[in-house]
């Protein structure tokens, strides 16, 4: 009925995540002049005339302005020069918070399984349900006290359909964990809406993958691996 699960891949590249660790340096000899209200349009075309900024340092220096021009207090009174390096700081913590998420993905990944079962349907003359039914083992030496995601249903064409949350301590008894290298066949409840075509499409199953997508996993001593970025 539905395509084999399988765990989201993960491919990162990280290009240059720290090639920007020095406060950016430009041979413009408008480097230093400072922004006004009024001066914006001329500056970019004496910085164009010149053509002394590295692509880098345009990217970043628009980058900046996009980000803060909506404030005027922002970028009025910086110089290029600073608002080049200000940007370039701003990126590469948007670099190392992207890195954090994906490495801690990758953590979670590695430290248990899925394999999802499938969808069963229930309908009463008030209400309608899918249960998914899935199997987790815990791969890792520690106990699981929580566990956090989505399963995503999507098309041939890697559309969306739908997400299902998922959290472990809401289908587990209170106060109980998943041991190590322990295998839970776990039924997970979710309001099914007849008038909802997505709903529709995915208790259909029609050519359909599922698509494990973890966020966050949380040990028994407290330890909280979270790809979520803040």
């Amino acid at each position: 009925m539905f395509k084999k699960l399988s765990l989201l891949a993960i491919i990162v590249v990280f290009a240059g995540i720290f090639n920007s660790c020095d406060d950016s340096k430009t041979d413009s000899q408008y480097a230093e002049e400072k922004i006004t209200k009024n001066n914006l349009y001329s500056l970019a075309q004496k910085l164009t005339e010149e053509n002394k900024l590295s692509r880098e340092d345009i990217q970043l220096f628009t980058g900046a302005i996009n980000r803060l021009g909506l404030n005027a207090d922002s970028i009025v009174g910086k110089t290029v020069a600073e608002l080049i390096s200000a940007q370039d700081e701003f990126a590469k913590q948007q670099e190392f918070k992207q890195m954090t998420s994906i490495l801690a993905k990758a953590e979670i990944i590695v430290n248990h399984s899925i394999k999802y079962i499938g969808l069963k349907p229930l309908d009463t003359l008030e209400k309608s349900y899918d249960y998914l039914v899935f199997e987790i083992t815990n791969k890792s030496d520690k106990e699981i006290a929580n566990l956090m995601g989505q399963f995503r249903f999507l098309d041939a064409n890697n559309n969306l359909i739908k997400a299902y949350p998922i959290e472990l301590k809401q289908i587990i008894p209170a106060n109980t964990t998943l041991k190590a290298n322990e295998t839970r066949r776990l039924v997970y409840p979710f309001f099914h809406d007849k008038n909802n075509q997505r709903d529709e499409i995915v208790r259909a199953g029609n050519g359909l993958q599922v698509v494990w997508f973890p966020t966050e996993m949380i040990y028994s001593d407290s330890t909280v691996i979270s790809s979520i970025i803040k």
